[in-house]
């Protein structure tokens, strides 16, 4: 049984079954290489991983950017800028911070009626002890001066003069620190800052001595 006829696949000619190369036209008989396998496709990117932070429902978000600096406001908790000086949402100034827990569940008209007692208790009452002290101390300093110059001082104009403005002095205050217990209760805010009125005190005072010294010189000359 005679074998298979190979024939060049360029020209035809017959050619042996182990010739790498055609005799008649050099053409190349060897088989061709198999195809490398197409790659494998690349896997997909992961997901990106995201950190997912469970808020309760009471759970309040006040500032978009965490980084940015803030102080809490003592009274609602809300988150202001470092550059405000009055809560945004309360208006409780910043100062209320260093005043201590400002207390909500007082009664005002209890609080009210120990600043009618005295002045500055109803402020410390309400957890306002630094601005209830200020009040309380300008109110005895500026009583007990007018009962002093009013007993032991000579009875000359500037003399009167000092005298009406010691106890100009004390009824403010008594009057202010009334005053302030409603807006002091709901708001946490102050009509006059304490600062203000010792500022208001110191020049008052001041005043008094001359008063005192222009008495005393006119009482010399005498």
């Amino acid at each position: 049984m005679s074998e298979i006829e190979r024939r060049c696949p360029n020209c035809e000619a017959l050619v042996s079954a182990e010739a790498d190369w055609c005799g008649q036209c050099f053409a190349d008989l060897r088989p061709a290489p198999a195809p490398a396998p197409a790659p494998a496709p690349a896997p997909p990117p992961p997901p990106p991983v995201t950190t997912e932070v469970a808020l309760d429902d009471d759970t309040e978000v006040d500032s978009p950017d965490a980084t940015d600096p803030f102080w809490p406001c003592s009274v609602c908790g809300a988150h202001n800028p470092i550059f405000l000086e009055a809560c945004e949402t309360c208006g409780t100034p910043f100062a209320a911070m260093m005043r201590g827990v400002t207390r909500r569940d007082v009664d005002p008209h209890a609080a009210r009626t120990r600043s009618l007692v005295f002045p500055g208790a109803g402020h410390a009452m309400l957890g306002y002890q630094i601005d209830g002290f200020a009040r309380g101390v300008l109110f005895s300093l500026s009583l007990g001066l007018t009962i002093f110059l009013g007993v032991a001082a000579p009875h000359t104009g500037p003399m009167a003069l000092a005298i009406l403005l010691t106890l100009g002095l004390a009824i403010g205050v008594y009057v202010l620190s009334a005053l302030e217990i409603k807006d002091l209760a709901a708001r946490g805010r102050l009509i006059v800052p304490s600062r203000y009125l010792l500022w208001a005190s110191v020049g008052v005072m001041f005043l008094v001595v001359a008063a005192i010294a222009l008495s005393v010189a006119t009482s010399a000359r005498r």
